[in-house]
């Protein structure tokens, strides 16, 4: 599946951006539970820091793309949802660009991920809270 961005904002332009990734998250666990009852899991990684954003491609066919350390982290706390249970997982750096922490975080610790020398806390969200955050936005 090829995404088309003929507007693109990038999160250094967005200054809620944790906020945002948060509801995103939100709303597709919601959106995917209500659609296929709870036979379909999914978990997503939320992690907050510097990227390179970009097009690559040629030839007609450009996709865009994000790279570096941060995609990396949320790429390996996305695979912690199969052994946490969560749905949802947020790193300490997403928790810190929080304007205010959510009610109802879970603290899953902290865990070794590949690629990475020390450890990373992580921390779910609750149902009850998935359920309660404003996506009103």
């Amino acid at each position: 599946m090829t995404a088309r961005w003929p507007s693109l904002v990038l999160p250094t332009t967005l200054a809620d951006h944790a906020e945002a990734a948060v509801s995103a998250a939100v709303l597709i666990h919601r959106l995917v539970a209500e659609r296929f009852g709870g036979a379909v899991r999914i978990g997503i990684g939320i992690n907050t820091g510097v990227v390179i954003a970009g097009t690559i491609g040629g030839g007609g066919k450009l996709e865009f793309t994000l790279i570096g350390d941060t995609v990396n982290v949320a790429a390996r706390v996305e695979q912690l949802t199969k052994t946490t249970g969560d749905a949802i997982l947020l790193t300490q750096q997403c928790i810190d660009a929080l304007g205010t922490r959510p009610p109802g975080l879970i603290d899953r610790g902290f865990h070794v991920l590949k690629g990475k020398s020390a450890a990373v806390q992580v921390f779910g969200l609750d149902h009850e809270t998935n359920a309660r955050v404003d996506l009103t936005r």
